[in-house]
């Protein structure tokens, strides 16, 4: 920016005093419009330092230089040239200044006066300028706030002194579900049912006292809870001149309340039925609240004096028996104890749960009292009966081990004689001592086969007493069982001959391997087929089929006997039982034979299990594990 008037400070000026004087004038008049306008305060400022020499023309000004809330306007300050300087204060604050850049040999002491009266009026009415333009700032500001305030806030409308409605808010739009239009122009009694409203608009005498009610409206959405407040604004005579309603949707807050209500009355109704004592502590061991349990005869005055823990449980000032309760509130980890009473020897089971504020320390417990008194007797009866067991399985032990001594001992003292018993019984019956007659050879063969028949039951019962306790050694070789079906068989033809029961077999040639005990198997099938034989009627049916399933093979053994009632068949693989069991039965047997069975099938990792209709016969069945060839 260059020196302004360069040409009045190098040549004479040929203008006079009156035309200097006018240009002035007009120079002012133009600095005082633009200071009227609504242009912004630092374009102002601008306009204001640019427009400033002209009308301080006589003073010969070279530059104007401003300095507003620390930005620079027009030249920098300058120590060459001798200057005005007027600050500028704005509410009794000093916000900056102007200088005017003189030649001093050039100035008269009136030109300098008039000059520096000129600035400091300017700077005057910049101060004004700069006070009006913040004070217009701060009210749209807070117009804008109070003007969101309302449109945001729970105010609903304002009436005139008829009241009838002049404005309202969107809150109130909303709530009524109707337009600004429709609202505007209701009288408020339409839209807030109140007898008090009703009398604050007919009658001369007006309480300034809000008015408050609550009530139910009709809309197109339903009804709604409302809640409203009406204050009414009087006149200094105390007429009324208007008022503000506040309208408040509490549908969903009455809702919630009920809803709140419904559980604080379920979770009492839950708290009083506990059959146990509880009891709320504050830090001082008082009651806050309890389900009195015990203690239904206590007033409820007495109980809404908070008495101490220790007032209600053990009448002690200073009950240890309250350690408990301490501890959970020093450590806030829940603690447990047990109190016997010394009047009646009763036993509670206490324990204490801490409650903790948002700060996490423990403001209050719970504690938890049940008597466990018949809980602890019965946990002494039941200790002394386990120790009675032990004591008793102790005995059974000794009387087991004395058992399996017992029929060792039996095996050898009966497998002597009757060895040589079965061995000459043979020898006479196969007249290898001479020759017999019919009746003797009858007997001697009755004595045979009872023989067979006691060394069975010896087996049986050695077999049990050895297999139940683990003791049986298999010897598992791959085996083929067609082989081991047709010997059984061979074994048991005599009696099917004997009792002309026919035999049907189904057994395929190349029916495949298994992995068994070449003894104990065999034993499996004989004694099945001789049950068969023995249920089974003259002239019935047996038959043996065999068929490969997958990687199993499937026997089953049928026969046409007596069958077995619905109600016995889990019962036949239990140890002892028999079909028949009175001392006259018909058929004979010790009850062993299933129980051997299914324990040895089970060791060769297979299955059993019979199906049979009573009178109608009877089909065991028997899975047995193929062989597989491990490579």
């Amino acid at each position: 920016m260059s020196l302004i008037h360069d040409t009045c400070i190098l040549g004479e000026c040929t203008q006079n005093t009156q035309e200097n004087t006018t240009g002035n004038l007009f120079a002012l008049l133009k600095i005082i419009n633009f200071l009227n306008s609504s242009l912004p305060v630092h374009s102002l400022i601008s306009m204001l330092v640019r427009s400033l020499p002209e009308a301080m023309f006589p003073l010969r000004v070279y530059g104007i230089s401003a300095k507003i809330d620390g930005k620079v306007y027009g030249y920098s300050d300058n120590d060459q040239y001798p200057s005005i300087s007027v600050d500028v204060v704005v509410h009794g604050k000093i916000r900056g200044y102007i200088s005017a850049l003189y030649n001093k040999d050039r100035q008269t002491s009136e030109q300098w006066t008039q000059a520096y009266e000129i600035l400091n009026v300017l700077c005057g009415s910049l101060s004004n300028l700069i006070e009006k333009k913040e004070l217009e700032k701060l009210s749209l500001e807070s117009t804008r706030h109070y003007s969101a305030l309302f449109y945001n806030c729970p105010v609903g409308l304002f009436t005139d002194k008829k009241g009838s409605i002049v404005h309202c808010n969107h809150k109130l739009t909303q709530i009524l579900d109707m337009p600004e239009n429709r609202i505007v122009g209701l009288h408020v009694t339409a839209l807030i049912d109140s007898e008090s409203i009703w009398k604050t608009f007919s009658s001369h005498k007006v309480s300034p006292e809000p008015l408050k009610t609550e009530y139910e409206i009709d809309l197109r959405k339903g009804p709604v809870k409302l809640r409203s407040i009406y204050l009414p604004e009087l006149t200094p005579e105390g007429e009324l001149k208007g008022g503000l309603g506040i309208v408040e949707d509490i549908t969903k807050i009455e809702e919630a309340e009920q809803v709140q209500q419904q559980q604080k009355k379920l979770l009492v109704n839950t708290f009083n039925a506990i059959n146990d004592l509880i009891l709320v502590l504050d830090r001082d061991l008082r009651i806050v609240t309890s389900n009195w349990k015990g203690f239904e005869d206590l007033s409820e005055e007495e109980r809404q004096k908070h008495p101490y823990r220790h007032e209600i449980l053990t009448h002690n000032a200073s009950p240890c028996e309250s350690c408990h309760v301490l501890e959970a509130f020093a450590t806030g980890i829940p603690k447990e104890a047990l109190w016997t009473n010394p009047t009646d020897g009763s036993i509670k089971e206490m324990k204490a749960y801490p409650i903790f504020d948002e700060d996490g320390e423990a403001i209050m417990v719970v504690e938890h009292l049940r008597d466990i008194t018949e809980i602890k007797r019965s946990e002494d009866n039941l200790r002394k009966a386990n120790d009675e067991l032990a004591k008793a399985n102790e005995s059974l032990q000794s009387l087991d081990k004395l058992k399996n001594e017992f029929l060792s001992n039996l095996q050898h003292e009966i497998n002597t004689p009757l060895t040589s018993i079965k061995g000459f019984s043979e020898l006479v019956h196969e007249e290898n001592l001479g020759p017999l007659n019919v009746e003797q050879k009858k007997a001697m063969h009755r004595v045979v086969e009872k023989t067979k028949q006691l060394q069975m039951v010896l087996d049986s019962l050695l077999f049990v007493s050895t297999a139940t306790h683990g003791g049986i050694k298999y010897n598992f070789e791959r085996l083929p069982l067609s082989n081991m079906l047709h010997v059984s068989l061979d074994i048991v033809s005599e009696k099917l001959k004997y009792k002309g029961i026919t035999l049907e077999t189904n057994i395929p040639y190349q029916l495949p391997e298994i992995v068994g005990d070449a003894d104990y198997l065999p034993r499996v099938f004989v004694h099945i087929l001789d049950n068969a034989i023995k249920f089974t009627n003259s002239d019935g049916k047996i038959t043996l089929s065999a068929t490969e399933e997958k990687d199993f093979v499937h026997l089953i053994i049928n026969d046409t006997g007596i069958g077995i009632a619905k109600e016995n068949l889990e019962k036949v693989f239990q140890m002892f039982f028999q079909l028949d069991g009175s001392s006259t039965r018909n058929y004979g047997g010790n009850g062993l034979g299933l129980f051997m069975c299914k324990i040895i099938i089970e060791e060769h990792k297979g299955k059993i299990w019979i199906d049979s209709k009573e009178g109608k016969g009877t089909a065991v069945h028997i899975l047995l594990p193929a062989y597989t060839d491990p490579s």
